[in-house]
């Protein structure tokens, strides 16, 4: 039992901050341990680094984006998109039939994009494609689509 535990205070003091350096939080990385202890002393940091894996609180928190654990890779970006279109569809329905409007602008903001003027008028030219079949996933994937393939689109947003 002794020789586990020096191996793992070794690993913790050792080896550990080699491989889960971060400046914002210290060795420890992410999570509960890092938010309740905040020095970034060797110790401190072991103990911070504990508190994260034994109460699998980090995982939970660069899942959710919480405890300090910042999501804002790709699969967050498609998520937010996805849950905004849910959540203002006929807003964006109404908005993308004129060409512009508040929620438009908000998603083209999600899509990455920052040509407004350029994504309502793409959006108004395309309206009766984007929203053929009244579907707010349809209408996504058909968006990401023509953002992917719109040569003015293209150089404007960053998806």
């Amino acid at each position: 039992m002794k020789r586990i535990l020096a191996v793992s205070l070794f690993f913790a003091l050792v080896a550990s901050p080699l491989y889960v350096a971060s400046a914002k939080h210290g060795a420890a990385g992410c999570g509960l341990g890092s938010i309740v202890i905040t020095e970034n002393k060797k110790v401190h940091q072991v103990i911070a680094a504990t508190v994260n894996g034994t109460l699998g609180n980090q995982t939970f928190g660069i899942s959710t984006g919480t405890l300090g654990c910042e999501t804002s890779g790709f699969t967050q970006k498609q998520a937010e998109q996805q849950i905004f279109v849910h959540m203002n569809f006929q807003s964006l329905e109404q908005e993308f039939a004129k060409g512009s409007g508040e929620k438009m602008e908000a998603f083209a903001s999600l899509m990455g994009c920052s040509d407004m003027g350029t994504f309502g008028k793409i959006g108004k030219e395309k309206f009766s494609a984007l929203f053929d079949q009244n579907s707010p996933d349809s209408f996504l994937e058909k968006m990401r689509f023509e953002v992917a393939n719109n040569s003015a689109l293209v150089g404007s947003c960053k998806i």
